[in-house]
């Protein structure tokens, strides 16, 4: 059995168009110039935090942002425990360090946290957390993990 979902980062997309054309207005009224770099660095984040994309199969969990951004990997016999949580608004979006892991999301405030044998937890932010969660379990059981 292999899961995979990608979600759109509506809430990202947003944030990053509503900031693009702010500055697109204000350079219009006050004709400053802004810098070609500043759009280029915009538009590029918008690109590399547009989707999550989170995958299951046989023996690891793997997720990565946009078109193969920040690609990260991780076995299945390394968790101890699952569950779903609901994050704070001011979580914030995208790779988040937070005090006892990483909060990696997109859009919206729910999440599946991977609590790991060596303490740490992982957030993966998904519209599918009940899903996500049964298909890690089944994946874990039968694995003998």
């Amino acid at each position: 059995m292999t899961y995979q979902r990608t979600q759109l980062g509506i809430t990202i997309l947003i944030i990053m168009g509503l900031a693009l054309g702010f500055i697109l207005v204000a350079d219009h009224i006050e004709e400053q110039g802004i810098p070609g770099w500043i759009y280029a660095v915009m538009i590029a984040i918008s690109i590399l935090f547009s989707t999550l994309t989170i995958k299951v199969s046989n023996a690891h969990i793997s997720w990565f942002f946009g078109p193969y951004f920040w690609r990260k990997k991780l076995l299945l016999k390394d968790i101890a425990s699952i569950k779903k949580v609901r994050n704070k608004w001011y979580c914030g979006f995208g790779i988040r360090l937070q005090s006892t892991g990483c909060l990696y999301n997109v859009s919206g405030l729910t999440a599946v946290q991977l609590m790991l044998k060596d303490g740490t937890h992982i957030s993966l932010g998904t519209h599918d957390a009940d899903n996500l969660i049964n298909v890690i379990e089944t994946q874990m059981s039968s694995n003998g993990v």
